[in-house]
């Protein structure tokens, strides 16, 4: 008998703590939708709650992403205060490939932001002095950097995508997305260290952070990994180059990329078509929730790959997707919009 009311008590007690009960009669803990998992890759892990995150919130996301309600993603990755606080991934049945903690993406043109950050670590050894150095002081073998007609192109021209090759576009006067202006700027990468755009990532950016599952496609013609796409990372890997960024180029104390380098790249350089501007190889954006209008800057890629980095409410958010997105903006931005950022609100 006694065995038995320490046994009732014991139940209540369970039942009475906040975890427990939920458990105890069924319903799973509010941020239960997006625990994260534990792939031993450097990451602390608390629940939203912990960060100052509203979880119900996110599972309301969750379930209208599950019931087809809301965009078409393959993972979200939430990283606050520098913590993993959220992760999900989905599964679609036209998919073959089931995407989880320790499956690469394709990271599409987020690889352009990543070479700039090796711009950055190239500057500050000297390899490249100065970005207003004409292009073709570095390349003089490409005759397209030689034009004669019209001021030069310089390295500023094409990290800010306003170099106006193949045009009567005057450079760094009008922003014009180009895959080539961002090889270009690669070519110049190899020219200065001597090393391609992969092996250079690998020492400078991806060891310093514990990344170690890379895939990095090369050129079928050159044989050269390519810099204005082509990088494959873990979802949580991406999420390592957005807090590296927000961390202003620090991680664990160690500065691998200069902080007056993260600055310049990802402040406002040009005007881009849509609502977005531009820096250097870095998107820059706002959110508006409610009265409140929020910054971020983003590395993006075709197929709706997404590092948005909001420096204001001190987060990383990683979306990857398999399928097409309206200027690669649209729709994973709403889900920012209306349920990721309102999560942070003490409203």
């Amino acid at each position: 008998m006694r065995a038995w009311i320490g046994f009732i008590a014991a139940l209540w007690a369970f039942a009475l703590h906040p975890t427990g009960a939920q458990t105890a009669f069924g319903a799973e803990p509010a941020s239960a939708c997006g625990i994260p998992s534990d792939i031993h890759d450097g990451w602390a892990m608390t629940s939203p709650e912990k960060q100052g995150m509203n979880a119900r919130l996110l599972c309301t996301m969750d379930d209208g992403i599950n019931d087809g309600k809301l965009a078409n993603v393959d993972d979200i990755v939430v990283i606050r205060h520098g913590v993993l606080v959220y992760e999900r991934y989905y599964a679609y049945p036209e998919q073959q490939l089931r995407f989880d903690a320790t499956t690469r993406h394709r990271g599409n043109s987020m690889t352009k932001s990543v070479v700039s950050l090796l711009v950055g670590i190239a500057m500050e050894r000297g390899l490249i002095k100065d970005l207003d150095v004409p292009a073709f002081f570095y390349l003089p073998e490409n005759a397209d950097l030689r034009m004669l007609d019209k001021d030069p192109v310089t390295l500023r021209h094409l990290l800010m995508m306003s170099a106006g090759l193949g045009s009567d576009r005057a450079p760094g006067v009008t922003f014009r997305y180009s895959d080539s202006e961002t090889e270009l700027v690669g070519a110049i990468l190899k020219k200065v260290t001597g090393k391609t755009v992969d092996v250079l990532a690998q020492e400078e950016l991806f060891a310093p952070l514990g990344i170690s599952d890379v895939e990095w496609y090369k050129s079928p013609f050159s044989g050269v990994a390519m810099s204005s796409g082509g990088l494959n990372l873990r979802p949580r890997d991406w999420a390592k180059i957005g807090q590296l960024v927000l961390n202003r180029g620090s991680w664990e104390g160690r500065q691998i990329v200069p902080a007056s380098w993260v600055d310049q790249s990802t402040a406002e350089q040009i005007k881009t078509e849509g609502p977005q501007s531009y820096g250097y190889q870095w998107w820059l954006g706002r959110s508006l929730e409610g009265k409140r209008e929020v910054q971020w800057i983003a590395a993006m890629g075709f197929n709706s790959q997404k590092t948005i980095i909001i420096p204001a409410l001190d987060m990383v958010v990683v979306f990857n997707a398999s399928r097409q997105s309206k200027n690669m903006v649209a729709p994973e931005l709403d889900l920012l919009d209306r349920y990721i950022i309102p999560a942070t609100s003490k409203e």
